[in-house]
């Protein structure tokens, strides 16, 4: 049967065909239903919690209920917080007044405890020192911003010029223009994304040199509509990768180089940490991957169905070990 995206956890957990109950091989990876109960019991042996933001903490513009709530609950019990997100479009910066906007404590959820890949990225970029190379960036106005911080200098971004295709001979593929001195070509989502650019960026790929530096794999974003798909940055960065037949270094979740930055800045210990996401390849991937706890909340992208998939499929890596429907539902009426 098909399960709602939000509604009460009691209510979810309380059918007797609840798909966690309906007979799986007991030699697959469990999946631990939480109330506010048993997330009271479990929030005693974690240390730090690491939030995804779409789809858990706000979904589009709009706030996710109950959110605002459990991040004071777990400030009243002194516990780390630190949000991770895939979406290099925008700074920590905005993303701190997004988050202040929906109501969110802007004294623990500020741009000094939010990580997203424009960040990593330039960080990354910054420690690897390009010896005055300059950047081919497609991205939004976040991986500029970040980068505008460190001091990395870059182009290519926005609309390309417009090329003469009056004749239709596709000329100016053969008579493109590429700058020197490339040290780097990073790849994001970006709307202006077109095949000059990934023609550009594929050349610049040829020397070997050039590092190729990606934000995020994700195919797809949340949206409020949730028939409409919304394409993400993964399909950006796997056209370049076909086309220059080179593999990126991928900054965001679930690659190894946002835990590094975290592990860097907070010292975290991974096994009292707890990482909470909507999605099973990102969020919960990435917890798995470096010996964190995780929860999987049904507030975004992944549901139940897809945690029975990835059993069925003996993809423990994205088998989280908690689900939840949303966060209001851990909370007690009174915190």
């Amino acid at each position: 049967m098909k399960y709602p995206t939000i509604i009460d956890s009691q209510q979810l957990f309380r059918e007797p065909d609840h798909p966690l109950k309906a007979g799986l091989d007991p030699k697959c990876r469990s999946t631990k239903p939480l109330c506010p109960d048993t997330f009271a019991k479990v929030m005693k042996t974690i240390d730090t919690f690491i939030f995804d933001a779409d789809g858990v903490l706000w979904l589009g513009e709009s706030v996710m209920p109950g959110s605002p709530r459990l991040i004071d609950y777990l400030v009243k019990h002194n516990k780390q917080i630190i949000v991770l997100t895939n979406n290099a479009t925008k700074s920590r910066a905005v993303y701190a007044k997004k988050l202040a906007k929906l109501g969110y404590n802007s004294s623990k959820m500020n741009k000094n405890n939010l990580v997203n890949p424009a960040a990593v990225v330039a960080d990354t970029l910054h420690r690897a020192g390009l010896d005055g190379k300059r950047v081919y960036l497609i991205g939004e106005q976040g991986l500029r911003d970040e980068m505008d911080e460190l001091g990395i200098e870059y182009f290519g971004h926005g609309p390309e010029k417009k090329q003469d295709e009056a004749d239709g001979s596709g000329a100016f593929m053969y008579d493109i223009k590429l700058e020197e001195n490339v040290g780097a070509v990073v790849v994001g989502y970006e709307k202006h994304f077109d095949y000059i650019k990934m023609m550009k960026a594929s050349n610049y790929l040829r020397e070997e040199g050039v590092l190729f530096v990606a934000t995020n794999e994700d195919e797809t974003c949340p949206g409020p509509n949730p028939e409409v798909v919304i394409p993400d940055a993964g399909p950006i960065v796997a056209a370049i990768k076909c086309a220059s037949g080179r593999d990126p270094l991928t900054v965001g979740k679930p690659c190894t180089p946002a835990f590094n930055y975290i592990k860097r800045k907070w010292n975290i210990n991974p096994s009292r940490t707890m990482m909470i996401g909507d999605r099973t390849n990102t969020d919960v991937k990435f917890g798995r991957d470096h010996g964190m706890k995780t929860l999987l909340v049904l507030s975004g992208c992944h549901q139940i169905e897809d945690i029975i998939e990835n059993q069925m499929n003996e993809r423990d890596d994205m088998v989280p070990d908690y689900v939840a429907p949303c966060l209001g539902a851990l909370v007690p009426e009174r915190i």
